[in-house]
C-alpha cells in the first residue's frame, strides 16, 4: 500500500517498509529482489551492526534503547555484560537485557510455543 498524503498542495508519496513497517519517503527505502519487497535504510543499517558485531567486530549497544557497553559496564562495575540476539522486525538486532524481555513478550507468536518460551512461561 502507497498512501499519499496532501502537503501544502502537493502530494507526498510514502512506502511502507516491509522490515519495521514504518511509512518512508522513496528515498529512504531500497528495493529487495523482484518480488516487490522493500526496505529502509535504518533497517538494513541495523541489520549490518548486527552481522559485524557476529563476525567479531565492534558493537555499539543495544539496536533498541542506544544503551552502549561502557553504560552497561559503569551501570554493574566487575560484571560481564551481556546482549541477546533477535530476529527483530526481520532482521538480525542486538538487545540489551534490559530491552530483551519486553520484546519478547510482545513476540508471543514467535516464542510461545518453543521451550524458551515454556521455560519463561510465555503462554
Amino acid at each position: 500500500m502507497i498512501p499519499v498524503a496532501q502537503c501544502a498542495s502537493k502530494a507526498v508519496l510514502r512506502i511502507r517498509c516491509h522490515y519495521c513497517s514504518r511509512f518512508r519517503s522513496p528515498g529512504e527505502i531500497m528495493r529487495i529482489g523482484t518480488g516487490g519487497a522493500v526496505r529502509c535504510w535504518q533497517c538494513y543499517e541495523k541489520h549490518l551492526v548486527a552481522l559485524k558485531a557476529f563476525a567479531g567486530g565492534p558493537h555499539p549497544g543495544c539496536q533498541e534503547c542506544g544503551v552502549t557497553f561502557r553504560e552497561l559496564s559503569e551501570r554493574t562495575p566487575g560484571t560481564d555484560i551481556r546482549m541477546a540476539v533477535h530476529m527483530k522486525d526481520g532482521l538480525y538486532q542486538i538487545l540489551c537485557l534490559a530491552c530483551s524481555p519486553a520484546y519478547v513478550r510482545k513476540r508471543v507468536d514467535l516464542y510461545g510455543s518453543t521451550q524458551f518460551g515454556h521455560q519463561n512461561k510465555l503462554k
